[in-house]
C-alpha cells in the first residue's frame, strides 16, 4: 500500500472520536457514518484491540489469532489492513457479502501480534474521496488553458469546479472546463481576471461518483497451541476463545471499562491487551476495584507508544491470588482499546482445565443503563452462565435482571445493589434445563460480560467456556450480521448458532437468514424465514439442524427484519468438542443500519469567500445509496448553495448531494441531517454528521 494509506488510515482513526475535533485533519477525508446502533455496527472502519501471534498468555499456549472479516455491503470492497500506528501490512479484496479469514502468522509474520485497523472501501470506478483539491501553475500565454490531471478511475466525472488563488475566488464566468478522460482543462478564454503566469493556484472539484461506504464486520479466532490459518479448529488444539471487532466510532476511547478481571481466582487468570491507536505515545493507567466493595486496590501506570500493546498480566502485576474485581483503562486524550483473556490452566478440584474466556473494554461513554442478554443456560445440558454486572458510576446502582423463556414468558427476575465502580454476579445453577434471555435495567450506566461454562456431564464435552458482552441501549437496526458461520465437515468438526432475541416487550419479530459463503454467495436454506418471535422470545439458528446448508460451510450470515417487526439482537456462538479441553467461543453479532456520509473535502480552513463542496451520501444497511433524501445543511452566517443557512438539498438518483458553501471571517460547525421524516427540522435521533470549517483574510 501507499505511504499516503498510511497516512488515511492514521488520520481516520484520529478523527473518529466526536470529543476529539481539534484533532480534524486537513485532508479531504471522509467522515466516519453515523448512526451508530451499537459497538458492533458494520463499518468501513474497524478496529481490532489484539491478536496474539504465537505468544503465550498467563503461561498457557502458545497462542495464536485468525481474523475473519466480513463483507456486509452488497458490492465488492477492498480492505487495507494496518498496525495500530497505521503501518500497512496488506489488502484484500472480497466480494458482495464475502469474507476472508488470515492468521496472525500472515499479518505479524515472526513478530509479536498487535492492534489492527481495518478500513473498507468500494472497487471499481469510483472516487475515493469525492471532493478533491489541486495546485495548478498557470501557463503562458494569458487567456489560454491550463490542464489537472485527476486522481481518478476512468468513468468518474467532474460535476463542480471551484478556483481560488489565496483570498481570491475567481467566479465561473471569467473561466470554463471541461473534462476528457481523466484531464480536466481549466480554460482561460472567456476573459477577466486570471491569475499570472507561473503563478499558483488550487481547484477543488466534486465528483459524481464516489466510492460507496464499506460495511465490514469482523470476528477473531483465537487458538492454542497449534495455529489455524483459517478459524477451524481440531484436537491439535486444547483452547479456544474468540470475540468480535469494534465499531472505530464506539470502540474507542480514553476511559474504558473492564467486565471483570480475576487474579488466579477459582484458577481464572486475567491478562489484558491494551492498544494505543493514537498518533503519539500514551501515558495509560490501569485502576482496579476489588468485588464486593469497589474499593480501589491496585493503580498501575504504563506509557504506551503508538502502535503499541500493553500486555498486562494481573498477576505478574503484583495483584495477589483469589482477586476478583473490575477494572478502569484511562488514557486522557489518548484512543486506546482492550481485549481481556481470561485462562483457567488449573481447577481447584482437579478438573476440567485448559478453558479460556475472552471479552473486550468498552468505552465509557458507550454505556447504558439497559442491557440485552440475548442467550443464559441454567442447566441447559450442564451448560451454566455467570452474569457479571459493573457499574461504572461513582454511586450504587440498583440492577434489576428479568429472564424470559424462548417463548417471551417471564421467568424470574432477580435485584442487585452494586456499589459504585464495583461488580456482581448472578450465578444460574441448578436444574430445569432453561435456555432463556434477559434484560438488565439500572439505575446507572453498567457494562456486563455474560460467561457460560460447562464444568459437569460426560464426553469431550465438559471443560467448554465461552463469554460475550451485554448489548448495551439503544438498539435500532433492520439487519444484524454476523461475521463468522461455521459448520462441520472435513475441514473440522467447528459448529455455530446464533441465538436471535426480540428485545421487543410488545411487538414479535419476523426476520429472514441468508447464508452467504465466502465468495459471497447465498446457499441454502437462505432465504429462511423465522416468523412470529414472540415479544421477548428467541430463536436459535444451529447449523447442524439445516440439512441444506453445505457441509464445510464457513462464511457470514444475515439477519433482516420484516417492517414492522420487532427489533432483535444476537450473539453467535462456535463449538468444536474435538478440541482436546475448550473449544468454544461466542461473538457479538454486529447491527447494520441506514448511515450518512459526508465527506467536507479540503480544509477545514479557507481563505474568505473561497467556494468549497461537500458531498453527502445516504446507504441503506448494505451499503446501496438511497436516492431523493431530504437532506439539512446548516452553517450559522454561511452562504450554502447561494442562499443563507440552513438549506434543504436532496440526494440525487444515485443517492448523492453536492452541496457549495462559502463564508466570510467565521469558524463555525457545518452540520449535514438526514431529514428521515422531512418536516424541516433535524431532531437528535435523525443521523447527522458536522465538522468545523473556518474563513479567515
Amino acid at each position: 500500500m501507499p505511504q499516503r494509506m498510511r497516512r488515511l488510515l492514521l488520520a481516520l482513526i484520529l478523527v473518529a472520536a466526536a470529543f476529539a475535533a481539534q484533532l480534524a485533519p486537513a485532508a479531504a477525508l471522509w467522515t466516519p457514518m453515523t448512526p451508530v446502533s451499537s459497538t458492533w455496527q458494520v463499518n468501513d472502519q474497524l478496529i481490532i484491540p489484539y491478536v496474539p501471534n504465537n505468544e503465550l498468555l498467563a503461561g498457557t499456549g502458545p497462542w495464536h489469532g485468525v481474523v475473519q472479516i466480513a463483507n456486509a455491503s452488497s458490492f465488492a470492497v477492498a480492505v487495507d489492513i494496518a498496525k495500530a500506528d497505521g503501518t500497512p501490512i496488506t489488502t484484500v479484496n472480497i466480494p458482495g457479502n464475502g469474507s476472508t479469514a488470515l492468521a496472525a502468522a500472515a499479518l505479524f509474520g515472526t513478530n509479536p501480534g498487535g492492534g489492527l485497523l481495518l478500513f473498507g472501501h468500494e472497487v471499481g470506478a469510483c472516487a475515493s474521496q469525492a471532493v478533491q483539491q489541486y495546485t495548478v501553475t498557470r501557463q503562458a500565454p494569458a487567456n489560454s488553458a491550463d490542464t489537472v490531471t485527476l486522481t481518478v478511475p476512468g468513468g468518474v466525472n467532474v460535476t463542480h469546479v471551484s478556483v481560488s488563488q489565496g483570498s481570491t475566488w475567481y467566479p465561473p464566468v471569467v473561466y470554463a472546463w471541461n473534462q476528457v478522460g481523466t484531464t480536466l482543462n481549466i480554460d482561460w478564454t472567456p476573459g477577466g481576471a486570471e491569475p499570472a503566469t507561473n503563478s499558483t493556484y488550487q481547484v477543488v472539484v466534486a465528483y459524481d461518483f464516489p466510492c460507496r461506504p464499506a460495511r465490514l464486520s469482523a470476528a477473531v479466532k483465537l487458538v492454542a497451541p497449534a495455529p489455524s490459518t483459517n478459524g477451524r479448529t481440531s484436537n491439535s488444539h486444547v483452547m479456544v476463545s474468540g470475540y468480535s471487532g469494534l465499531s472505530q466510532q464506539q470502540g474507542l476511547g480514553s476511559d474504558l471499562a473492564v467486565p471483570i478481571a480475576q487474579a488466579n481466582y477459582n484458577g481464572w487468570k486475567t491478562v489484558i491487551h491494551i492498544t494505543n491507536f493514537g498518533g503519539g505515545p500514551c501515558a495509560a493507567t490501569a485502576l482496579f476495584y476489588q468485588h464486593p466493595s469497589g474499593a480501589q486496590t491496585h493503580l498501575l501506570s504504563q506509557s504506551i507508544a503508538a502502535g503499541a500493546t500493553w500486555n498486562l498480566d494481573l498477576q505478574a502485576a503484583g495483584l495477589p491470588t483469589g482477586w476478583l474485581g473490575t477494572a478502569r483503562i484511562q488514557g486522557p486524550g489518548c484512543f486506546l482499546a482492550a481485549s481481556v483473556d481470561r485462562v483457567k490452566p488449573t481447577q481447584p478440584w482437579g478438573t476440567p482445565v485448559n478453558m479460556a474466556l475472552t471479552n473486550v473494554a468498552l468505552p465509557v461513554t458507550s454505556l447504558s443503563p439497559t442491557v440485552y442478554i440475548p442467550l443464559v443456560f441454567q442447566a441447559y445440558f450442564d451448560w451454566n452462565t455467570g452474569i457479571a454486572v459493573t457499574n461504572v458510576g461513582g454511586g450504587p446502582a440498583n440492577v434489576t435482571i428479568n429472564y424470559y423463556s424462548t417463548t417471551g414468558s417471564l421467568l424470574g427476575t432477580k435485584n442487585l445493589t452494586i456499589p459504585g465502580n464495583s461488580m456482581n454476579f448472578d450465578y444460574l445453577s441448578g436444574s430445569g434445563g432453561q435456555l432463556a434471555q434477559a434484560v438488565l435495567t439500572s439505575s446507572a450506566p453498567i457494562v456486563v460480560s455474560v460467561d457460560a461454562v460447562k464444568y459437569t456431564g460426560g464426553g469431550q464435552d465438559v471443560g467448554q467456556a465461552l463469554t460475550s458482552m451485554g448489548i448495551n441501549d439503544p438498539v435500532s437496526a433492520p439487519v444484524l450480521r454476523v461475521p463468522l458461520y461455521q459448520k462441520q465437515g472435513v475441514s473440522g468438526n467447528d459448529n455455530s448458532g446464533v441465538q436471535i432475541f426480540n428485545i421487543s416487550a410488545t411487538t414479535p419479530a419476523t426476520v429472514t437468514v441468508d447464508f452467504f459463503d465466502a465468495a459471497g454467495t447465498a446457499q441454502p436454506p437462505s432465504p429462511l424465514t423465522l416468523a412470529v418471535i414472540a415479544p421477548r422470545g428467541a430463536v436459535t439458528v444451529y447449523a447442524p439442524n439445516y440439512g441444506a446448508l453445505p457441509n464445510n460451510f464457513q462464511g457470514q450470515v444475515r439477519v433482516s427484519q420484516a417492517p414492522g417487526s420487532g427489533q432483535v439482537v444476537a450473539i453467535t456462538n462456535n463449538v468444536n468438542y474435538d478440541v482436546q479441553n475448550d473449544g468454544s467461543a461466542a461473538f457479538n453479532v454486529a447491527t447494520a443500519d441506514r448511515a450518512l456520509r459526508v465527506d467536507y473535502g479540503p480544509g477545514p480552513g479557507f481563505k474568505n469567500g473561497v467556494h468549497t463542496f461537500l458531498v453527502a451520501q445516504t446507504v441503506d444497511e448494505n451499503g446501496v445509496q438511497i436516492s431523493a433524501q431530504q437532506l439539512i445543511v446548516s452553517g450559522p452566517g454561511l452562504m450554502i448553495n447561494g442562499g443563507p443557512s440552513p438549506q434543504i438539498v436532496n440526494t440525487s438518483m444515485f443517492g448523492i448531494a453536492t452541496v457549495e458553501i462559502w463564508g466570510t471571517n467565521t469558524t463555525v460547525p457545518v452540520t449535514v441531517c438526514w431529514d428521515l421524516n422531512t418536516n424541516g427540522t433535524c431532531q437528535p435521533t435523525e443521523p447527522q454528521v458536522t465538522q468545523t470549517m473556518s474563513w479567515t483574510p
